[in-house]
C-alpha cells in the first residue's frame, strides 16, 4: 500500500531487517577496505577521517530508506553487536557514537533532518569516541591532545557532510522512494 501524498509505502518487518543487515554488511566490508588502506597513514585517527564520508553515506541511505524515527538505533545497536564479536571496545564505541548521535538528533522533527544530520554527527563523534575511548581504555595514544581528537572528530563531521550529501543528490538523482516504517 502506497501513500501517494508523500510518495512512501509501507515496509515489512522482514524488509526492514533485511535493509538493516545489508547495511551493516556493507558498512562493515566497506570499512575493513579502508581499515586496510589507512594501515598507510601513521597519523592518529587517520582511518576514521577515511571512512567518514563513508559511514555518512551508508548510514543517510538506511535512514532515508526507512524513515522510522528509531531506525538509527536499530542500525548502530545492530553494528556495534557484530563487531563486539571483534573488538569489545570497538563494539562499545559504536554504541556510544550511536547512542549520542540519537540524542544529537533527537529534537529535529523532521524525518529528513534527522537522516541527513544524524549521518554527518554518526561520522563526527565515531572519531572522536574511538579515540578517546583508545586513549583512556585500550592505551597506545598517551601522547595524543584531547584537542586533536576533538579536531579529528570535527574533520570527521565536515567529511560526513561531504559523504551526506553526494548520497543525498544520488538518490534524489535516481528518483529513490523512502520506505514508510511507522
Amino acid at each position: 500500500m502506497k501513500d501517494k501524498s508523500k510518495g512512501e509505502a509501507p515496509v515489512s518487518k522482514s524488509n526492514e531487517i533485511t535493509t538493516i543487515a545489508m547495511g551493516v554488511a556493507t558498512l562493515i566490508g566497506g570499512g575493513m577496505g579502508i581499515y586496510f588502506l589507512s594501515a598507510f597513514f601513521a597519523l592518529p585517527g587517520s582511518k576514521y577521517l577515511l571512512m567518514a564520508p563513508y559511514l555518512s553515506t551508508i548510514f543517510y541511505v538506511m535512514q532515508y530508506k526507512l524513515t522510522s524515527k528509531y531506525t538509527l538505533l536499530k542500525i548502530g545497536t545492530v553494528f556495534a553487536l557484530i563487531m563486539t564479536v571483534i573488538n569489545i571496545f570497538m563494539g562499545i564505541a559504536i554504541l556510544l557514537t550511536t547512542l549520542l548521535t540519537y540524542l544529537t538528533v533527537l529534537p529535529f522533527k523532521s524525518l529528513d533532518l534527522r537522516a541527513f544530520w544524524g549521518s554527518v554527527f554518526f561520522s563526527g563523534y565515531t572519531g572522536g569516541c574511538a579515540l578517546m575511548i583508545t586513549k583512556y581504555f585500550i592505551g597506545g595514544l598517551e601522547s595524543v591532545s584531547n584537542l586533536w581528537i576533538a579536531g579529528i572528530a570535527l574533520i570527521c563531521a565536515g567529511f560526513g557532510v561531504l559523504g551526506t550529501s553526494v548520497a543525498k543528490r544520488v538518490l534524489n538523482n535516481m528518483g529513490i522512494r523512502k520506505l514508510k516504517t511507522d
